[in-house]
């Protein structure tokens, strides 16, 4: 039974990779949004090694081991004009799954609004003489709105501010809430990079998490002087 079960994983691994080349094949004609620019010179150093001339700072991602073979990345850039995989939690997997349901261009959806309510992404509330009886969001079976909810459950052991604040909602409203509201984030964060054709930046939200961070300190001190204590930062090492 192991022999067989062996066998057939080659077998599915084989014809996984002629899905990719098939895959490789389609994409490649396909017109692109930009033309990814090329990598800086190299220039030697004094120590007689080579380096780039003011190299990007990129935080490295974990590549998994289902994703295609090929230089997808590079190749997802082209396409979108943009590099949403430097998205956290954002993989080539997901990118692909954007790129073969809606193709490149999002200019159908007139704001991250309408994107992220075509997907199902956002509270449909049932409503009677102006109050609201239930807040719930509507069921979809869309690929997109899959892929986008499976990447933010991928956030629970990321390091950036979007895995904090996927932590805080985890905590503060249980898994598939907290997931789906990551999700429509995810949603408007797309429409935005693809729409204006900016990079990722993930120091915009950095704003978002000093705010967040002052908050908590001011609940923390404000809980102390209840209970008759004061908060005293720790001296510096």
């Amino acid at each position: 039974m192991l022999q067989l079960a062996w066998e057939n994983w080659q077998h599915f691994q084989e014809q996984i990779g002629h899905c990719d080349e098939q895959l490789w094949g389609y994409t490649r004609p396909l017109e692109a949004a930009t033309v990814v620019s090329p990598p800086p010179p190299v220039t030697p150093t004094k120590a007689g090694a080579t380096a780039a001339s003011s190299p990007p700072k990129r935080v490295r991602k974990k590549t998994s081991k289902n994703q295609p073979a090929g230089p997808w990345r590079e190749e997802l850039q082209r396409l979108f004009g943009v590099d949403l995989t430097a998205i956290p939690g954002i993989s080539i997997m997901t990118v692909l799954i954007l790129l073969t349901e809606l193709g490149t261009n999002l200019s159908a959806f007139k704001s991250a609004a309408a994107f992220a309510s075509w997907l199902c992404l956002c509270p449909d509330n049932d409503t009677s003489a102006g109050k609201v009886l239930r807040r719930q969001t509507r069921r979809s079976q869309q690929r997109v709105r899959q892929a986008l909810r499976m990447a933010a459950a991928s956030l629970y052991a990321d390091k950036s501010c979007l895995g904090d604040k996927f932590r805080r909602l985890r905590a503060r409203l249980g898994a598939p809430k907290a997931t789906t509201a990551m999700a429509h984030q995810y949603a408007r964060i797309i429409w935005h990079l693809l729409t204006y054709h900016e990079p990722f930046e993930l120091s915009v939200f950095a704003a978002q998490e000093e705010a967040h961070q002052r908050r908590q300190l001011k609940r923390l001190a404000a809980g102390a002087r209840h209970f008759g204590y004061q908060l005293t930062p720790m001296a510096a090492a």
